[in-house]
């Protein structure tokens, strides 16, 4: 089958395309930047221009949608880029699946969506109201997505990430700072206590479960993926000590509105696809 991954040319999906071309699918990548290897269908194009996405679509089966403005700061500087890119690409994407039959578009959202819940989260935490432009955008496209199924037929699988790290991740996300501060010896900034964290998950880790998201059983399903530890930032750098040695730390006081973080279930990804993730956290820092 023929798997279009938008956005592939990204941290997370050139993962994705990797893992794809290595279990022996077709792929191809829409993306206006070159793919990180050679051996894959490159349609450079807009999610803005109709004509591009059409053409992404041809014998299409299924899409993983992973095109988007994910960086927070850039929402927040070029909001309205970020606005069309998110909410009018993924219409786009959907109109273009339905014209050329795709079986099933895999939405690439973020647990981002559950905002600042306590405890544990799972798929039927309600979802508040979002509190930055980038996570208004994710609920969107989770809302035309499902919204654009009961309307014409077309299944989907929509995917809430839990943070990402390792191998081509951005420079301004948190571990990749943490990590270029350790190697040059400088000190690391926490704000607050250190305790706040999130349930990171190692990026190849993410990918296998897209690609088991294929399954049938994934099918109109909401799902999360998700690392299954919480990790502390005094966890990061406790890690980090012991691959570079001493790391002066300056604590500051917490910044107003920082999240203390949430832990995300995954039970839901065990049972439906029988994914969990195999990378534990101080393997996927050292990688």
């Amino acid at each position: 089958m023929v798997i279009l991954v938008t956005g592939g040319s990204g941290f997370i999906g050139s993962h994705l395309v990797d893992k794809l071309l290595e279990k022996g699918y077709d792929v191809r990548v829409f993306d206006l930047i070159k793919p990180h290897r050679e051996d894959v269908e490159w349609i450079k194009g807009d999610l803005l221009n109709k004509d591009d996405v059409i053409k992404a679509f041809r014998d299409v089966e299924y899409v993983f949608h992973l095109g988007a403005i994910a960086d927070v700061n850039v929402a927040l500087s070029k909001p309205e880029l970020c606005v069309q890119v998110n909410e009018i690409g993924t219409l786009n994407v959907l109109q273009a699946a339905r014209s050329l039959e795709a079986e099933r578009i895999i939405l690439a959202s973020t647990t981002w969506v559950y905002g600042r819940a306590k405890g544990v989260v799972t798929e039927e935490t309600p979802i508040p109201p979002p509190d930055n432009l980038y996570t208004a955008t994710k609920i969107a496209q989770e809302h035309l997505t499902i919204s654009w199924s009961k309307h014409y037929g077309l299944p989907y699988t929509i995917l809430r990430y839990g943070i990402p790290y390792g191998p081509r991740m951005r420079s301004n996300m948190a571990i990749a700072i943490f990590v270029r501060r350790a190697v040059r010896g400088e000190p690391i900034t926490i704000f607050g206590d250190g305790n706040q964290g999130r349930c990171f998950i190692y990026v190849e880790d993410l990918a296998e479960g897209n690609i088991a998201s294929l399954r049938k059983d994934a099918e109109n399903q909401i799902i999360n993926l998700a690392g299954g530890e919480f990790i502390t930032i005094k966890r990061i750098v406790e890690e980090l000590r012991k691959i570079f040695g001493e790391i002066k730390v300056d604590y500051k006081p917490p910044r107003p509105g920082d999240f203390r973080g949430v832990i995300v279930s995954i039970e839901k990804a065990k049972k439906i696809l029988g994914w969990t993730p195999k990378t534990s956290f101080r393997k996927g820092l050292r990688k």
